[in-house]
């Protein structure tokens, strides 16, 4: 009995987890510039008309996306970051902090940027990687490690 019952709290926590985008914050579901309805966007948070949110991103706190930016997947983008220009965030990763992600750099996997790190040009993030701190990365893709 007792494990039926953890399972059914777990359950429970999951669907919850699911039905709580940006942990339960106030917000609405982005319409992409076609008429295509897009991911979470907290109420205090943007989201320009020009950029691509993909039906299962999140956009919370006080980040930004606009110009042509792209969300898809599951990617996260939360707190101060802000993406945009042509960048792409995608699969799992998450922006988060002040970082940023801008030109044509793309984050994606299980990648995470966070601190005051930028990821620009045309950077690639990829796996595992964490970039943080003041760390500038540009013009190459990086698929492990730390870089602060």
């Amino acid at each position: 009995m007792k494990l039926v019952i953890a399972l059914i709290t777990f359950i429970i926590s999951l669907a919850t987890a699911y039905a709580s985008p940006c942990e339960g914050a106030a917000g609405s579901f982005h319409v992409n510039k076609g008429g295509e309805l897009g991911g979470f966007v907290a109420y205090t948070a943007f989201v320009g008309k020009n950029a691509y949110l993909g039906k299962d991103a999140q956009v919370c706190d006080q980040a930004r996306v606009y110009d042509y930016a792209q969300i898809t997947g599951f990617a996260l983008i939360k707190e101060n970051a802000q993406i945009y220009n042509e960048a792409r965030v995608f699969g799992q990763a998450i922006i988060a902090g002040s970082a940023q992600v801008y030109g044509t750099a793309a984050v994606w996997e299980n990648a995470r940027v966070f601190g005051s790190a930028h990821v620009y040009g045309f950077a690639g993030l990829r796996g595992n990687v964490q970039v943080y701190g003041v760390a500038r990365m540009f013009d190459a893709t990086y698929s492990s490690g730390r870089y602060f």
